[in-house]
C-alpha cells in the first residue's frame, strides 16, 4: 500500500491522526466553588506505580477547567457510558465562566471522597486528583500532572472479572471532530466486542502484545 505524509495544523492529533481516545467528563470548581464540567480524551495515566499512582491532564490553558485547576490544583475525571453521548456532548459546549454544565445534562453528582470537585453519579469509574506539576509545552496548552488520591468504581462492579467488567460499561471512544459545511459533529465510537486472547505469563508485555525476548 502507498503511503503520503501529512500536513500537522493546529489540534494534529484530532485531525491527522484517526486514532481512538478515552471519553472522560472532567470536573473542577472555580474560587467562588462553582462546578464546571467538560470532556476530556487527552489524559493517560502518567505513573504506573501503586506507591506514587499519577494522571496527565493535556487542557487547553483559555479553557475554564485549565483556570480552575490553576487556581486550586484539583479535578476529579469521570468515566461515561456509550449510552450518554448526548449528555457528554451536552458539557462541550461553551458557557459563561461560573456556569455548571451539568445542569444541562441528566447528570447528577455526588461529593468526592478526598477534593472539592464532585464526581457525576451517572459515570461508572472515577479517579480523584491533586496537581503536582504543571508542563507548559506551548503558548496555548497545559499539562496537569496529578497524583491519584481515590478511584471509586459503581459498588460491586470490580468483584466480577476483567472481560464482563469491560462488557458492562460499554465504553465510547472518541475519534476527534469532523467540520462538515455549515456543522461540526463529534466522532465517537463505541467498544462492543471484546476478545480474550491467552498470553504467557512467564513473558507478558502489560504495554501491548507479548514480546519474545530471545529475537529482541
Amino acid at each position: 500500500m502507498e503511503k503520503e505524509s501529512i500536513t500537522l495544523h493546529v489540534a494534529w492529533h484530532i485531525d491527522a491522526l484517526l486514532h481512538p481516545f478515552p471519553v472522560t467528563i472532567v470536573t473542577t470548581v472555580d474560587p467562588q466553588g462553582n462546578i464546571n464540567a467538560a470532556p476530556y480524551s487527552l489524559l493517560i495515566p502518567f505513573s504506573s506505580s501503586p506507591k506514587n499512582p499519577q494522571m496527565l491532564l493535556i487542557v487547553m490553558k483559555a479553557w475554564h477547567t485549565a483556570k480552575n485547576i490553576e487556581a486550586n490544583g484539583e479535578f476529579v475525571i469521570n468515566y461515561p457510558k456509550a449510552d450518554q453521548l448526548k449528555d457528554i456532548t451536552a458539557t462541550a459546549r461553551y458557557y459563561p465562566a461560573g456556569v455548571n454544565e451539568l445542569d444541562y445534562t441528566r447528570y447528577t453528582t455526588m461529593p468526592a471522597r478526598t477534593v472539592r470537585p464532585p464526581r457525576i453519579v451517572e459515570c461508572f469509574q472515577h479517579i480523584e486528583c491533586r496537581v503536582c506539576e504543571i508542563i507548559r509545552p506551548s503558548s496555548m496548552q497545559v499539562n496537569f500532572i496529578a497524583d491519584v488520591l481515590d478511584i471509586s468504581v459503581n459498588k460491586g462492579s470490580y468483584d466480577v472479572p476483567r472481560t464482563k467488567r469491560a462488557h458492562n460499561v460499554s465504553v465510547p471512544v472518541y475519534f476527534g471532530p469532523d467540520f462538515g459545511l455549515n456543522e461540526q459533529y463529534h466522532l465517537y465510537g463505541q467498544v462492543n466486542e471484546i476478545h480474550s486472547e491467552p498470553a504467557e505469563l512467564n513473558r507478558v508485555n502489560t504495554q501491548g502484545p507479548c514480546v519474545d525476548k530471545r529475537h529482541s
